[in-house]
């Protein structure tokens, strides 16, 4: 892959393109020439536009939106690189992340969110999504707005796993935070935010 250009559209009401459909779109891309393994994605900025994903990193870094690591099918590891393309995002589409919260049981004491009902998000939006409203609970006073900054997956779920488990690990004073992620109890990777 030299360059493809990627498509989105926002996720409710935000005015930039949401990781979680970066991830969901990154999977597509790779399906047939990725293992389902050590999957790393990373957010360096918020795009407000369409993408451009290439093997070679911009050489003007602050274009530079995601760098997305994993392991191709001959065990080989791989990097790709996210930059706006500057096409215009034309699309929306509903998001009531509010929904999956109301799903879930906070347990403030252990830092931990579950979700043990069926929803009909995806394994990483229901992950977004709690993670945020963990932190929001476990830091009421914080002042900024929580973003997505880091996914890495040891394992990615070929189907929505339930229980799932977010278990706060660690919090680099609101810079970034590390939440682990269980699905019926197995580890499957880490969830990172930062408060901005």
């Amino acid at each position: 892959m030299k360059q493809e250009n990627l498509e989105f559209c926002f996720k409710g009401t935000r005015t930039y393109v949401h990781g979680t459909d970066i991830f969901t779109k990154m999977i597509e891309v790779l399906t047939d020439e990725m293992k389902k393994e050590k999957f790393d994605l990373s957010f360096h900025g918020v795009s407000k536009t369409n993408i451009k994903l290439s093997n070679i990193k911009p050489k003007d870094e602050s274009l530079l939106k995601f760098v997305c690591k994993y392991t191709n099918i001959s065990n080989k590891r791989k990097v790709l690189y996210g930059s706006e393309n500057g096409k215009e995002i034309e699309c929306r589409y509903e998001y009531p992340e509010k929904d999956i919260c109301k799903m879930s049981n906070l347990n403030l004491d252990n830092k931990e969110i579950l979700l043990n009902d069926i929803s009909s998000y995806s394994f990483v939006e229901n992950s977004v999504a709690l993670n945020k409203y963990l932190l929001e609970n476990l830091f009421p006073d914080a002042d900024g707005k929580w973003y997505f900054t880091r996914f890495q997956i040891q394992s990615i779920p070929e189907y929505k796993g339930y229980p799932l488990k977010l278990v706060l690990k660690a919090n680099f004073n609101f810079k970034l935070t590390k939440t682990e992620i269980f699905i019926a109890d197995k580890f499957v990777g880490y969830i990172y935010f930062s408060l901005v």
